[in-house]
């Protein structure tokens, strides 16, 4: 197996951010305590409350 370029690592690491963004968003959603949100995805506290925020601007 081939080691990845370090393109690919960085489109790699944008992806599970990404993924964790949306995981975040559904949880902000269903109303979920944003501790245990930032505990789940692996986001910092004000990555959790900026998501939050756009929410409640939507």
């Amino acid at each position: 197996m081939e080691l990845m370029t370090s393109y690919e690592r960085k489109g790699y690491e944008i992806g599970i951010k990404k993924a964790k963004i949306e995981v975040a968003k559904n949880m902000l959603k269903m109303d979920i305590n944003q501790d245990f949100i930032v505990e789940v995805t692996e986001l910092s506290q004000s990555e959790v409350r900026q998501l939050r925020e756009e929410q409640d601007r939507d």
